[in-house]
């Protein structure tokens, strides 16, 4: 039996383990349409309507990211599947495990690179990210294939051939995805001017590269989705304690955000120089760079994957001597390890038992409330939308969100208006309203609303993640 098992290339034992982490990790996955990521929801609900040729208010949103060609495939197979778009990002999130691993491998870094693929699968924030479909595991992916793409090309250059155009469009792809993904064509660029293969490939690439990074801009229309100037420490605390959304920085998210700072600076500092002379390298350290404008859960994530594959490295530098006792061999790296795992396993578990209990976060949890009094709104007016063919039609601060849970028309909020009247004939054919009014975007909408008459809307429903405002009396009802 032993023989048997020896004869078993190493390459299966890892496939093997990617599928059994891969099962774990959707049974630990949230099985119903809420805690969607807002970029995701509207790539799949784009996807979905031209698969099923349905005319849906998804449009209204403009272009969504490029994770929609990740998810097309899917999309187009399995539509209106919530559960097959995470299946995608769990084989995703597999690949660029696989890939970081065989690349820091290649780099000599064998032991190291295992331990840091180990804490990155079971990191409650990459599982977060799986969970709600984020963009962090498309944005790795891309990073991976780019630097895989930058040496298969070296390797055999050929202009204009296929692997060029690859390139190209992923940093396109990288560019949508959010603004962390300006590293990949900046790495790129660097590498063709201090490294070219000779003077017109360079040109050729420079050009390239700039029509794309140009067009991407265009495309995003700024990253409707991202949240500039967050604090960075919430960012960093998660990649530790998993995602905070809905949560306030506390005093414990503080310290934790500091002390991975302080780790990840270091790391910095020490590997300054093999991350710089590392394509990937290079990319994830301006990915931080770019990452720290905006302090969210993907800029937590790089700096994880910066800190496990670069910082494993300085533990295990030195030799181990195996005459000497618990501490000369390893025992420093060993007592890490056990810690960081037992630390993400427990958070792992906490949210697992969280899911089981039906607790969402708070906006999901004002949009699941929405939904529920649609329902009833459905019930009693079922009569009379029979006759007149009217749907309801909601416009909230999370439409794609909204329109995945509720499944009817979901619109963006309203522009900012002068006065109440002037968003109140804005209101026409609205029926609800879903926003978070301590959103300072939101502070003219909810100055309006606060004074407008009584009798035309209505709070209905008050909660930590926002507020539900019902249009009691249409603008059309009241001119005539």
């Amino acid at each position: 039996m032993n023989n048997w098992l020896s004869r078993i290339p190493p390459k299966y034992w890892a496939y093997l383990a990617l599928s059994f982490w891969g099962a774990l990790s959707f049974m630990w996955v949230n099985k119903t349409t809420y805690g969607i990521d807002e970029g995701a929801a509207q790539a799949l609900l784009l996807v979905w309507s031209v698969a099923d040729n349905v005319v849906s208010s998804i449009v209204t949103l403009g272009l969504p990211d490029f994770r929609a060609v990740f998810l097309a495939p899917v999309g187009f197979l399995w539509t209106g599947n919530v559960l097959a778009a995470k299946i995608t990002t769990i084989i995703v999130m597999a690949i660029v495990a696989w890939v970081f691993y065989a690349w820091r491998q290649r780099s000599g870094d064998t032991e190291s690179a295992l331990l840091a693929t180990g804490l990155l699968l079971i990191s409650p924030l990459v599982l977060d990210q799986i969970d709600t479909v984020s963009v962090a595991p498309y944005l790795l992916i891309t990073f991976v294939l780019g630097a895989w793409s930058d040496n298969i090309y070296r390797k055999s250059p050929q202009a204009f051939g296929g692997m060029y155009f690859a390139q190209l469009f992923l940093c396109l792809v990288s560019i949508t995805l959010h603004p962390a993904g300006l590293a990949y064509p900046l790495a790129l660029l660097w590498t063709w001017y201090r490294a070219p293969l000779d003077r017109k490939q360079q040109y050729y690439y420079f050009g390239g590269i700039t029509f794309a990074v140009l067009l991407a801009l265009v495309l995003t229309f700024g990253w409707s989705h991202v949240e500039w100037f967050s604090n960075p420490m919430k960012g960093l605390s998660s990649a530790v304690l998993g995602s905070a959304d809905g949560e306030g920085i506390g005093a414990f998210r503080w310290i934790t955000g500091i002390g991975m700072l302080f780790i990840l600076l270091l790391v910095i500092w020490k590997q300054a120089s093999n991350l710089w002379a590392d394509f990937l390298g290079r990319t994830l350290l301006a990915a931080l760079a770019i990452g720290l404008l905006t302090g969210d859960e993907t800029f937590g994530t790089v700096a994880l994957t910066t800190c496990l594959y670069w910082g494993f490295p300085l533990l295990l530098q030195k030799r181990t001597d195996m005459q000497g006792g618990f501490w000369q061999q390893r025992g420093v790296v060993l007592l890490l390890v056990v810690v960081i795992a037992t630390t993400f396993m427990s958070i792992d578990k906490a949210h697992y038992q969280d899911m089981l209990e039906g607790e969402l976060a708070p906006r999901d949890e004002l949009i699941k409330a929405l939904v529920e009094n649609t329902v009833s709104f459905s019930k009693d007016e079922s009569k009379q939308d029979s006759l007149t063919g009217k749907s309801i039609r909601i416009a909230s601060q999370w439409p794609a969100r909204t329109m995945l849970a509720c499944q009817c028309d979901t619109l963006p909020l309203p522009p900012a208006a002068n006065d109440e009247q002037a968003l109140f004939a804005m209101l026409r054919g609205v029926n609800y309203l879903i926003f978070d009014p301590r959103d300072p975007v939101n502070r003219s909408l909810s100055q309006n609303l606060a004074l407008m008459d009584a009798g035309k809307v209505e709070t209905v429903v008050l909660e930590q993640g926002g507020v539900i405002v019902e249009i009691k009396k249409s603008p059309i009802a009241q001119k005539q």
